[in-house]
């Protein structure tokens, strides 16, 4: 049987897919991987990337960005964006700047694992477009998570 989180990133891939001709989802347990016209995204599936109020990184969550750089590696010529996310918890300002911290962490992970800094672009979001909706003031894991998106 499927976990939640596994369910709803299907459900969210089978949506997408409805959405759009040449949008393909994929849910490998650990990232959300949506193919479109050019662009891949690899969106964490319901798995902690970050503790709360924190930039630094799960041991899985290293391993699971060492991945993207490979498919990133493959594609030399495409762009990266790297998105980061908090939760609701803390002051806006605080979110903005830790989701900034989250996306900056990820880039260097991937720089780490060989890919030019200059084809990245880290941006953080702060509590905008959350995974999952919650009111202010509550601490939710999956929306302390970064998206990261090949381009190209």
């Amino acid at each position: 049987m499927k976990s939640v989180p596994s369910v709803v990133a299907a459900l969210a891939a089978l949506i997408l897919s409805g959405c759009a001709n040449n949008i393909t989802g994929r849910d490998d347990g650990r990232w959300l991987v949506t193919n479109k016209a050019g662009e891949t995204d690899y969106e964490m599936a319901g798995q902690l990337l970050f503790p709360y109020n924190s930039a630094e990184l799960s041991n899985r969550a290293y391993d699971m960005v060492a991945k993207v750089a490979a498919d990133a590696k493959k594609r030399p010529s495409t762009r990266i964006e790297v998105e980061g996310f908090a939760d609701t918890s803390g002051s806006r300002d605080d979110n903005m700047i830790v989701s900034q911290a989250r996306a900056e962490k990820v880039a260097s992970v991937l720089v780490r694992h060989g890919i030019r800094a200059g084809r990245i672009m880290a941006r953080g979001y702060g509590e905008e477009r959350p995974a999952v909706k919650t009111g202010d003031g509550v601490r939710e894991p999956r929306n302390r998570r970064v998206v990261i998106r090949l381009i190209g």
